[in-house]
């Protein structure tokens, strides 16, 4: 394969064109099942919807993939809404190694007790076993400020670095399925990775390849 290869359209398409067990490490941030709408007054995403977000009929069938393609380990954003929902489907074919905690450094909006994490469910076939060996489950990275983003849900670049250095080596293939604005893809050419992304919305899916293009 080319070291990037961005693949346009619905992932539970595309991702049958990716061969048995020839994943490295599946890095992926997919709609949460929570119909989350951004609703800050005057907000550069104010009314933005994820696509699929309001389901997670996708969940079983892509855990399916995901275990066909990867040959270990399998990293996968969630939110605390759905993750048991999401725990109890990768169980039926993964390990849950551990769930990851991203603090953000950066209170959401609401009130009361306001939103400062998101996790993150690591799954493997046999095991784990991080590059540094003794790292926290904790990981904090400061969200990205709303005038920096170029996605309603996007991941600072080097929470990602982190990710992919602790789990996978130079020349790895890293798969995302829902690449959104490109950020995994970014980290993987900082990294020496080799990258497979996919994304189904036209305008995100430009503005990664111009992005990871440019990187």
């Amino acid at each position: 394969m080319n070291d990037i290869e961005l693949w346009h359209g619905d992932y539970l398409e595309l991702i049958k064109n990716v061969p048995n067990k020839s994943i490295d490490l599946l890095l992926t941030d997919p709609p949460y099942g929570i119909d989350l709408t951004p609703q800050r007054k005057n907000g550069k995403f104010k009314n933005t919807k994820v696509f699929n977000d309001d389901n997670l009929n996708w969940l079983d069938e892509f855990v399916n993939e995901a275990y066909r393609v990867s040959k270990n380990v399998v990293c996968i954003f969630c939110s605390w809404q759905n993750i048991d929902k999401f725990k109890i489907a990768f169980e039926k074919k993964f390990i849950v190694k551990n769930i990851l905690v991203w603090n953000k450094d950066w209170f959401g909006m609401g009130n009361n007790y306001r939103p400062n994490y998101e996790l993150i469910l690591l799954c493997c076939k046999t095991n784990i076993v991080s590059k540094s060996k003794n790292k926290s489950n904790i990981l904090t990275y400061r969200r990205l400020s709303s005038k920096k983003m170029l996605h309603s849900c996007e991941k600072p670049v080097p929470l990602l670095k982190d990710l992919i250095y602790e789990l996978s080596n130079e020349n790895d293939i890293v798969l995302d399925t829902f690449m959104g604005s490109g950020s995994t893809g970014v980290a993987c050419k900082n990294l020496n990775r080799k990258f497979i992304g996919i994304e189904l919305d036209d305008t995100y899916f430009e503005i990664a390849k111009e992005r990871i293009k440019n990187t």
